[in-house]
């Protein structure tokens, strides 16, 4: 066996078990669910309120949650499965 044929064996065995880690990492890897999205809306009386985001909601929009509402964030949360 020439040098160049031990070569390009040792290259592929190499590329094939990095291959092989590379599919074992993702299929023991926790899976993240999606993202939710919620709205924080502050009342006229400075009490906060979380609720899930409606389409359209945006930051200083008066809503009808409560007396005086008006969105003052809206942010993703990440968990973990």
């Amino acid at each position: 066996m020439t040098v160049e044929t031990t070569l390009v064996i040792l290259m592929a065995l190499a590329t094939l078990l990095l291959f092989m880690y590379m599919f074992w990492r993702e299929t023991t890897r926790p899976r993240e669910k999606p993202a939710e999205v919620y709205t924080v809306v502050k009342c006229g009386d400075g009490a906060e309120r979380k609720r899930s985001y409606r389409e359209g909601d945006y930051v200083g929009k008066s809503t009808d949650d409560c007396a005086g509402g008006v969105v003052v964030s809206i942010y993703k949360e990440y968990h973990a499965v």
